[in-house]
């Protein structure tokens, strides 16, 4: 039930928008929608549809489903049916989600490059270490000369390897699948998150990328009508990182005390940048607060997309470059003996 992507909740509010504009009602709405849905998103709502159906509000019936439908999602909806804007409200989410989706897409997109190349240099590391260098070494230790200290350095590898290569490769395998796991871990996110967001290079695209989606659920809350007090709450609720949650749950508190949105971004200047706490401020005096942070999103999406490109233009040589130094390595170790066999020869 949990795994519905952000596209196919997107196409579904795009898709009830249409149908609301066209006169058809929430229930036939409901009805073509599970017609053309599939997979665990056709069963939430055919359940979401019998509540409706019973009696239940539209935003209810998606709450009963958080880990399929936001905070944010039902938030809109809520709004939407509370002011009569509900089709208006489903095209903003659509929009809003198609915009999250192609932001994701280009940070996944921009690791695949880099991903593959340490992928390939990972297996063929293992591939030599497994099966070329146990059947050269022994040819190594035959010799009477003098090793050079690469060759010696590979040989001990060797020995390594088929001692304990079986532990080594499991050893691998295991913190291939428990690392990621831990990494996700809630208890450890003031740690990862952290890092994530001091990381040389990868600190300023995630903190872009968390200003970006915070500032496009904020501006998508005001637009659908929710206040600003819910709108900080439910975008507090939604936030990935554990620093600007904990921040915006600060913020949230300030504003209920009568202070200033863009005063409380700028108690937390490593989180808000400048421009972020000064456009809020020009949201308060012009009263386009909506406008401000969709600008704002935009942005930071900007921002995002021109660091992925460079971070990637930039790994590439530096991969190669690392991988050609082991290579060579490998191959001065394995030449520069024999070398000094037919040298001694010749003589």
């Amino acid at each position: 039930m949990n795994r519905v992507n952000l596209t196919q909740k997107a196409i579904l509010a795009k898709h009830l928008a249409v149908m609301l504009n066209a006169g058809l009602t929430l229930s036939e709405t409901l009805a073509v929608a599970i017609d053309s849905a599939g997979g665990n998103l056709k069963r939430v709502l055919r359940r979401v549809q019998q509540s409706v159906q019973s009696g239940t509000s539209f935003s209810q019936a998606l709450g009963a489903y958080p880990k399929v439908f936001s905070g944010v999602f039902v938030s809109a909806i809520y709004a939407g049916e509370r002011s009569g804007n509900l089709a208006v409200n489903l095209v903003n989410l659509s929009r809003a989600m198609e915009k999250e989706r192609a932001l994701l897409a280009k940070v996944k997109g921009a690791m695949i490059y880099p991903g593959l190349v340490l992928t390939a240099a990972v297996a063929l590391g293992l591939g030599i270490a497994f099966f070329i260098l146990p059947k050269i070494t022994p040819l190594f230790r035959g010799l009477r000369i003098d090793l050079p200290w690469t060759t010696r350095l590979l040989i001990s590898f060797a020995d390594f390897i088929d001692r304990y290569g079986t532990a080594f490769f499991l050893s691998l395998l295991l913190g291939a699948i428990f690392l990621p796991w831990l990494w996700r871990r809630p208890w450890l996110a003031p740690l990862t998150h952290w890092c994530l967001l001091n990381f040389p290079a990868l600190g300023t695209i995630s903190a872009n990328l968390n200003l970006s989606r915070l500032a496009g659920t904020i501006g998508l809350l005001l637009k659908s009508g929710v206040n600003i007090d819910e709108t900080l709450s439910i975008t507090e609720k939604t936030t990935g990182n554990f620093y600007y949650r904990r921040a915006l749950r600060r913020i949230n508190a300030d504003v209920s005390r009568g202070l200033k949105l863009s005063e409380s971004f700028e108690q937390f200047p490593k989180l808000f940048p400048l421009l972020f706490s000064r456009m809020a401020r020009v949201g308060e005096v012009s009263g386009k607060f909506e406008d401000t942070f969709f600008y704002l999103t935009d942005f930071y999406e900007d921002e995002v997309d021109a660091a992925i490109k460079s971070l990637s233009t930039a790994l590439e040589p530096i991969l190669l470059l690392v991988i050609g130094l082991v290579v060579a390595g490998l191959a001065l170790s394995i030449i520069t003996p024999i070398y000094e066999i037919t040298g001694n020869i010749r003589r």
